[in-house]
């Protein structure tokens, strides 16, 4: 029996995938048993230290999420003050990332 390349690439181009983002199947699950919020908050904490460049995270003490507010804890006064000014574009920044409108607020302290 010979073996037809061809034929089979033929094979391959007409198998039907059952291929589908992980996010498309994850999300439904996390409605469904109330964590989508804690997700959420999860992954706009990891966006925060993976936005900022090792000269910022080095002064982050804490960032958690609490009623929609985005809190960020700064050691440096001056780096603080200068986060203040850019509340807005961060709040957009996450919540471009997370293609949901999650964070409400940013307070820098």
């Amino acid at each position: 029996m010979k073996f037809d390349l061809n034929k089979e690439h033929k094979k391959l181009a007409y198998r039907k995938t059952n291929d589908t983002p992980i996010g498309n199947i994850l999300i439904p699950y996390l409605k469904a048993y109330g964590l989508l919020d804690k997700y959420r908050a999860a992954r706009a904490k990891q966006i925060w230290f993976d936005t900022m460049g090792p000269g910022i995270r080095k002064y982050t003490a804490a960032v958690y999420v609490r009623h929609y507010k985005l809190f960020i804890n700064i050691n440096a006064a001056a780096l603080r003050q200068e986060i203040a000014f850019s509340k807005d574009k961060i709040k957009q920044l996450i919540n471009d990332e997370l293609d949901h409108e999650f964070i409400k607020e940013v307070v820098i302290w």
